[in-house]
This record gives C-alpha cells, structure tokens and sequence, in this order.
C-alpha cells in the first residue's frame, strides 16, 4: 500500500474541518466517491492524483501547490492554518468507547 503525502492528507483534513464540512460533503463537492474519500484522509489509498489535488484545491480556493507545499509559513499565508497544529492522523474504525463512558 502507498502511504505518500501524509501532510496532504492532514491538511486537506483540517481544511474542511475549518470549514465545518463532514467527509460526505467534502467527497460530494470534489465529485469523488465517499469512501474514497475515507480512506484517502486516513491515508490507506494511494498517492492522490492530480486531478483530485486540482479538485481539492479548488474546493477551498488555493492554488495545487499549496495543498502539496512542506513550508510552514505559506502554508499558514494560504490557508490561516498552523501546520505544527494540524490535526493527526486518524485511526479507522469506532469512537474509542472511553470517550463514551455513561
């Protein structure tokens, strides 16, 4: 399995949770197919084409390199997200049942 890109994957995720989209949403605008989507923002597909980086990246008003630029800074400029900040990668599967506890 390809694991590229795993900051793209990252900040494409915290891109739409800045913009509040769940990952049916985001999958529906970019045209892709939902569980696609899934599987790529845990990063268990393979490397994303540039067609889909185009799409993305037009979802969210950038220009393609800024989703796939590896600078801090102007990934900050671009986007008002701070890449230390990003959120990390998620594990497939449930909620962890301690964060449901009655």
């Amino acid at each position: 399995m390809d694991k590229r890109y795993p900051a793209l994957r990252r900040l494409i995720r915290a891109l739409r949770l800045k913009h509040g989209w769940t990952q049916e949403q985001l999958a529906e605008r970019a045209g892709v197919d939902y569980k696609y989507y899934q599987l790529f923002e845990l990063n268990l597909t393979a490397a994303p084409s540039l067609k889909m980086i185009e799409r993305l990246a037009k979802i969210f008003s950038l220009k393609p390199w800024v989703l796939l630029c590896d600078q801090p800074d102007l990934i900050k400029t671009h986007t008002g997200l701070d890449y230390a900040r990003l959120p990390a990668k998620q594990r497939p599967g449930r909620p962890c049942a301690a964060r449901h506890k009655r």
